[in-house]
Formats: structure tokens, C-alpha cells, sequence
């Protein structure tokens, strides 16, 4: 788990086999955007009073998908690789958990059957590393992506198309990831996959602020109602 391997070197034009710690600068860096992200998405919490246990689990995730992948993009070992992939994994875990539940108005375990297909299918593709430089991994969650996109589109006014923008940046960040080796930049695009899904993740964490501060006015008008 400590030892860098060949494999891992080789996994990015940028670095193209150099161990050096700043061997991936411009793919390092951009994880920035996944801090911004959270920033972003904590002060838009904040505004809308939606500042839930979801929301700050969402957020808290968003700041550590950045903070693991620049360790792999500058240490890049076995460990350093798992703490860039799990952190991501779990952020599609909880969102698809809770965007399942108040999209679909189903009950937590079928929720978690959703995720359950969505997450398994992804692992089961993630040996595959051609044809798409291994980005296959991420296709099943595209899918969710555009699906969930739709139905939010349709039953809600707020916001409506905010999650088939994500979908869309996400089919831009994976075709980025897919052709890291082709270009004929020494620099590649992985970064390109970094700052695309920045906004991915942003868009994902507004939509359930938005869904939570939507969530509370109709719990509040149902209140005004019954008090009535």
C-alpha cells in the first residue's frame, strides 16, 4: 500500500511515469474545485437554512473528494489511490440515496436498492480500462445522472434543469478523462475531468439544498393549513 508501482505512475499523461512529488501540477491543483465546491455549497446552505445533517455530510465529502485526490495526484500509491476513489463513491452513495428518496417518495431500503445497482454495477466495470481509458467505471452513474435529472426537471419548478446540466458537464468530464492519452499536450486532460466535476459536485449539493429549503416550505404551508 506504500509502494509506488509503475502501474499507477503511467496512469496520467501529465505525470508519464515520473515519481516527482509536483509531477502532476496542473492535475494536482485543480482539486481545488472540489473545495470551492463545498465552500460554495456551505454559504448557499447557510442562506437557505438548509444546513441539514444530509447537507453537511454532503459537504464535508465534497472538501475530502479534493483533498484525496491531490494526495494521488502527487503521491501516487495504492493508499493515496483509495482515499481519491472512496471518498467519491461515497458522495454518489449518499446523494443517490437521498435524491432517490424525495424524488421517487420511497422508502429508505428501496433507496438503497437504487444505489445498490448503481454502485454495483460501476465496480463491476471498473477493471475494464479500454475502450474509454477506464472511465466505464463512471458510466452507470451518468445514467442515474441524466435519470434523475429528468424527473427533476419535471416535477420541480425551482431549478428545474440543474441536474441535466450536471449530467451534461459529467458526459464532458468523463469524454476529458477518456482522452487524457491522446492529446498531444504533455499535460493532458485529467485536470479538465478535476474542474468539470467541481461543478458536478457543486450542482449535485445545490440540488438538495434546493430540495431541502423545498421540503420545509411545504412543510410549513401543510403547518398554516392545519393550524387554520
Amino acid at each position: 500500500m506504500l509502494q509506488v508501482s509503475q502501474t499507477l505512475l503511467d496512469m496520467y499523461r501529465e505525470r508519464s511515469g515520473d515519481p516527482a512529488f509536483w509531477a502532476e501540477p496542473f492535475n494536482a491543483l485543480s482539486n481545488a474545485s472540489f473545495i470551492i465546491a463545498a465552500a460554495f455549497a456551505m454559504d448557499l446552505a447557510i442562506r437557505r437554512r438548509a444546513l441539514t445533517p444530509s447537507a453537511i455530510a454532503l459537504i464535508l465529502i465534497a472538501g475530502v473528494i479534493g483533498c484525496g485526490s491531490f494526495l494521488f495526484h502527487t503521491i501516487p500509491l495504492p493508499l493515496t489511490k483509495w482515499l481519491d476513489i472512496l471518498p467519491i463513491m461515497l458522495f454518489q452513495i449518499i446523494f443517490l440515496w437521498l435524491i432517490s428518496r424525495d424524488l421517487l417518495s420511497i422508502n429508505g431500503w428501496i433507496s438503497a436498492g437504487i444505489v445498490i445497482v448503481v454502485v454495483g454495477s460501476s465496480l463491476a466495470l471498473m477493471p475494464i480500462l479500454q475502450p474509454l481509458n477506464g472511465s466505464l467505471f463512471y458510466i452507470p452513474s451518468l445514467a442515474a445522472m441524466f435519470t434523475f435529472g429528468t424527473l427533476w426537471a419535471k416535477r420541480r419548478r425551482t431549478e428545474p434543469f440543474i441536474l441535466l446540466i450536471a449530467a451534461c458537464c459529467f458526459t464532458v468530464a468523463i469524454t476529458a478523462r477518456s482522452i487524457d492519452w491522446i492529446v498531444p499536450w504533455p499535460w493532458g486532460t485529467h485536470f479538465l475531468w478535476h474542474l468539470m466535476n467541481g461543478f458536478v459536485v457543486y450542482a449535485g449539493l445545490r440540488t438538495w439544498i434546493v430540495a431541502i429549503s423545498l421540503n420545509k416550505t411545504q412543510e410549513t404551508y401543510r403547518g398554516s393549513i392545519a393550524v387554520q
